[in-house]
């Protein structure tokens, strides 16, 4: 498994939280430390295609 960090979407603040790549969040209250704001996220995994 590989993690990567989620950007603050208002501040950029690299580091808001840790997620997974096959993490799925829907309507998710993040919250950010730096800016003292919170943003609804969704994040759903790159899905792959493939041609048979």
């Amino acid at each position: 498994m590989s993690y990567k960090w989620y950007r603050c979407p208002i501040c950029g603040n690299p580091k808001m939280f840790m997620i997974r790549t096959d993490t799925i969040l829907i309507n998710f209250p993040g919250y950010c430390k730096k800016c003292k704001q919170q943003s609804i996220i969704t994040i759903e995994p790159k899905r792959r295609i493939v041609n048979s």
